[in-house]
């Protein structure tokens, strides 16, 4: 994977949590990218629910974004819901890039 695609589509996929421009993205960017490259099991770039829910709890084991709310509330299916802007039951870089410029207006 490419890990200069996979920054801006890493912050639309921690949902949600780290407002664009803010500092915790630089400091957070290498975790980030490790926590991504682990929840997607078959390194295809896209997630489906249970790679996302991976993505989500190693996100909130680090302290990044909103990650740790979404894990004690259970609301891995309403993120994901969020992001699966087709919802075809997969998250594309393509959909994570979208919410990631929605988030940047």
């Amino acid at each position: 994977m490419n890990a200069t695609l996979t920054v801006p589509v890493l912050f639309a996929v921690i949902t949600l949590g780290i407002a664009p421009g803010a500092s915790a993205q630089s400091a957070n960017r290498d975790q980030l990218i490790e926590n991504f490259m682990q929840a997607d099991a078959d390194a295809d770039g896209a997630l489906t629910l249970s790679e996302f829910t991976t993505l989500i709890d190693l996100n909130a084991q680090s302290g990044i974004g909103r990650a740790a709310l979404i894990k004690r509330m259970g609301r891995y299916g309403t993120a994901f819901g969020r992001l699966d802007g087709d919802g075809n039951g997969i998250v594309t870089t393509e959909e994570m890039q979208a919410l990631a410029e929605r988030a940047r207006r």
